[in-house]
């Protein structure tokens, strides 16, 4: 009962909204009563656009293959040029019913009268197999040339008219919408100016205190006496406010619980393939510990620090995305990242069946950058490839150098590539189109904060079922003197 006298009474915000709401529907439903015709009618010949474009394009591939029958320099076009006569007379049966009455009806039937002259000339000279250098052939290629002019012409006439009816069309209906939209914005204006002056105050006073909410003062609004929406609005803010101060604690505690399990997820996931790799060979270090020699162990134990130090390489990485400090920087060749990267991942893409290819240009120059972390870049982006295709499939490291002076390093798979609607937040802090549990969406994170670091940045290129493709940027080094290569 409350609630519809509220609704009742002509100063509530509620009341002026629905006389609004009232004027609004009824110019609405005029102006679709108005139009309802022309926009169907507008669709209609949208379509015919279409069409008449699809045929125009047709026309054009006719003539092109044409060309090449007349000089020879490309096999098929016969059957290309026999596939277009077919499409254009699909295309003109499509189009008779609509084009056959109107203002383009006399462009269309001389469409269609040069179409089926050329369609007759061509198929006799192409069925007699005439020679065109022949008194005969020659009078044929002279009308195929003609008729086809004709067409192109006709085509290009018949677009024209189709479009200046669409124009025409649309002009009527952004008419009538302007002049609708008009009326009902002065209502509205006229609705919205009486009670502004009654309700700006007291948004003033919630905007203000909103700003101190977030500035971590709890002050409550005092409480008008005016009953209405702001008035509600502002003892519900009120509530909250005191909702805030009490569980303040609670909540920070809550969020650093959270980010904690986060991390810990990252952690497990990113340093798996390094254990992995301690493990096995710590395991043939026990089990031919008699067999081997000297070398053989100091080899065996140097890959174990090696994997050990890549471990640790993950953890820092993890905190460098939390917070910014020095990083090693110097000038090194991508070509080695690259080369380095590709042994350490390449066996364990083998089980896998999936196919690591690279194609580095020659004689890139060198970059600024940490090696490690440019290591892990790539090294992430291949594990997410490999995760992305499963069993059996492609992955290619291509590097070259672009005409604005950077080093263009791509990763592409043959995955099933990435929905358009994720590509904008992939990059995203713990954003991740994996299931639960399999993902703690860092790792692309990581990847682009690692590039940002270094002056570059990275795109993606995706399509569902096509694959995807990440490509980083660096800027090429040309200060100081060049790091010398190291062998592989």
């Amino acid at each position: 009962m409350k609630r519809l006298l509220l609704m009742l009474q002509p100063e509530t915000i509620r009341h002026r909204l629905m006389l609004l709401s009232a004027i609004t529907i009824g110019m609405a439903v005029a102006l679709i009563a108005i139009n309802s015709y022309q926009v169907i009618s507008l669709e209609n010949d949208l379509l015919t656009l279409e069409e008449v474009d699809g045929l125009m394009n047709n026309i054009l591939e006719l003539r092109r293959y044409e060309k090449n029958i007349l000089l020879k320099i490309e096999k098929g076009s016969v059957q290309q040029a026999m596939q277009s006569l077919y499409l254009i007379n699909k295309d003109i049966k499509a189009l008779a019913p609509r084009l056959a009455q109107g203002v383009a009806s006399s462009t269309f039937s001389s469409l269609v009268s040069n179409f089926n002259n050329y369609k007759k000339a061509f198929k006799r000279w192409c069925a007699l197999n005439l020679c065109p250098d022949s008194t005969l052939g020659k009078r044929d290629i002279f009308k195929i040339r003609q008729f086809g002019r004709n067409m192109v012409n006709d085509g290009e006439e018949l677009v024209h008219h189709v479009r200046e009816t669409l124009r025409i069309k649309f002009k009527k209906i952004m008419f009538g919408v302007t002049v609708v939209s008009i009326l009902i914005f002065s209502c509205g204006a006229a609705i919205t100016w009486s009670q502004t002056k009654n309700i700006l105050r007291r948004l003033d006073s919630l905007r203000q205190a909103t700003r101190d909410l977030a500035a971590g003062e709890f002050t409550p609004i005092h409480v008008p006496r005016a009953h209405d929406e702001t008035t509600n609005l502002i003892v519900s803010f009120n509530k909250m406010v005191e909702a805030l101060e009490q569980k303040q604690e609670q909540l920070i505690q809550s969020k650093k619980m959270a980010s904690i399990g986060t991390f810990s997820s990252g952690i497990a996931h990113e340093i798996n393939n390094p254990l992995n790799n301690i493990s096995l060979s710590a395991d043939m270090l026990m089990e031919e510990l008699d067999e081997l020699d000297r070398e053989e162990m100091k080899e065996i134990l140097e890959d174990i620090m090696g994997q050990t130090e890549r471990a640790s390489k993950i953890v820092r990485n993890l905190l460098d995305f939390s917070r910014a400090h020095a990083t090693e920087m110097e000038p090194l060749h991508i070509e080695e990242v690259l080369e380095k990267t590709k042994n350490l991942i390449v066996n364990e893409l083998r089980i896998h069946k999936i196919a690591l290819e690279t194609e580095i240009g020659d004689n890139l120059p060198p970059v600024c950058g940490d090696f490690q972390k440019l290591q892990q870049v790539f090294l992430n982006l291949i594990i997410n490839a490999e995760q992305a295709i499963g069993e059996y499939g492609r992955i290619l490291l291509k590097a070259r150098l672009t005409s604005d002076d950077t080093i263009r390093i791509d990763v592409s798979d043959t995955g099933p590539g990435i929905d358009q609607q994720h590509l904008e937040r992939i990059f995203d802090p713990f954003f991740t189109t994996k299931e639960a549990g399999k993902g703690t969406g860092l790792g692309l994170a990581i990847v682009y904060g690692i590039v940002e670091k270094h002056g570059g940045y990275v795109e993606v290129a995706s399509k569902l079922g096509e694959g995807t493709t990440f490509s980083v940027y660096l800027p090429v080094y040309h200060g100081g003197k060049k790091r010398e290569r190291k062998p592989a």
